[in-house]
């Protein structure tokens, strides 16, 4: 006997505590009937939230009072609960009593009671977060039309002084940019890999324009000071926080695989994706194009080069990916300005 009146105390107190949080849940909270989807019981949160009381919600279907904006939906969802014994859904928009649509993270769980078997939705708001987020991709699409506008900005600098290197910085860039969803890298790469090409010969702007416009072949002088463009560019990039590797690709975009290139002669996988990808782009470009002092030897000629260097001079998964842009896909540069 003293046993029975022990357990039915524990179970007492056992219903009091969860009566107690359920009432002072900050999580809505709904009670439904195991078969039939009939609110059995409602806590304070979830009347606040949807701007009924507990009265206009229990003894009626979840879909019935209004909130489901899916009708269909919302009984198919409960259709699935009954089987598998769980259904979330992360965003599900309700209907408050106002008309007011809100946005909340929806759990639902059934489990036995007292020998019966029950359906507790869980609801939470998640109506202020979802704002935030929107306000967050508001702010970051911002940031991006602005990094944006910096680079044609930046880019744009050398045009007046040497109208060719603007145009072969464009040209490359979107080559480059071909070569890089070619590689099906993450969009992401792909971008910062055409503002680093966008930027690459930046550093000409520290060289006399009488030398970048020069009709006939350099001294060996003049070709000393234009190999140090890679490094005045990573000088005039380095301080700024750019979300991706641009100043190092700028830097590296003339070194090569085997160490014979400048103007650290680094090799292999220390030269920087992006620079691997912009050399080769630079080099199509370069080879295929007129200069002040040369003619071109046109896009043919340029990517047998390429292919001869695959693996010694250039990464070969870029130049596989450029020749199939070319031969394969009809790629051609835009034209220049």
């Amino acid at each position: 006997m003293t046993s029975n009146l022990n357990n039915d105390d524990a179970s007492k107190r056992s219903e009091l505590r969860y009566r107690r949080l359920f009432e002072t849940a900050q999580d809505g909270i709904l009670i439904l009937d195991f078969h039939s989807g009939i609110i059995q019981d409602a806590n304070p949160f979830i009347t606040n939230l949807l701007g009924f009381t507990r009265e206009e919600l229990i003894g009626k279907e979840l879909w019935e009072i209004g909130a489901m904006v899916d009708k269909t939906a919302a009984i198919t969802a409960f259709t699935v609960l009954k089987d598998k014994g769980y259904i979330r859904y992360e965003d599900l928009p309700l209907k408050r009593n106002d008309g007011k649509i809100i946005n909340v993270e929806f759990v639902s769980n059934a489990y036995g009671v007292n020998g019966d078997r029950v359906i507790q939705c869980n609801i939470r708001d998640i109506s202020e977060r979802k704002a935030l987020e929107k306000e967050l991709l508001a702010y970051q699409h911002s940031v991006s039309i602005s990094m944006t506008e910096m680079i044609e900005t930046l880019a744009n600098v050398i045009v007046a002084r040497d109208p060719y290197t603007a145009g072969h910085q464009r040209r490359v860039a979107d080559l480059s940019t071909a070569i890089a969803m070619k590689m099906n890298l993450p969009i992401h790469t792909v971008e910062g890999i055409r503002m680093a090409a966008m930027l690459h010969d930046i550093g000409k702007i520290s060289i006399p324009s009488e030398v970048l416009t020069k009709p006939t072949a350099m001294t060996s002088y003049e070709i000393a000071m234009l190999r140090n463009h890679a490094q005045a560019g990573y000088d005039i990039l380095k301080h700024i926080h750019f979300p991706w590797n641009i100043a190092q690709a700028v830097l590296q975009h003339h070194e090569r695989l085997d160490g014979s290139g400048y103007p650290n002669a680094i090799k292999g996988d220390v030269i920087c994706e992006e620079a691997r990808i912009i050399m080769v782009a630079d080099t199509i470009e370069a080879m295929s194009s007129d200069r002040p002092y040369r003619m071109g030897k046109g896009i043919d000629a340029a990517l047998e080069d390429v292919a001869v260097g695959s693996g010694q001079l250039y990464d070969p998964r870029v130049v596989a990916a450029a020749l199939e842009v070319f031969k394969e896909d009809g790629y051609q540069f835009p034209p220049l300005l």
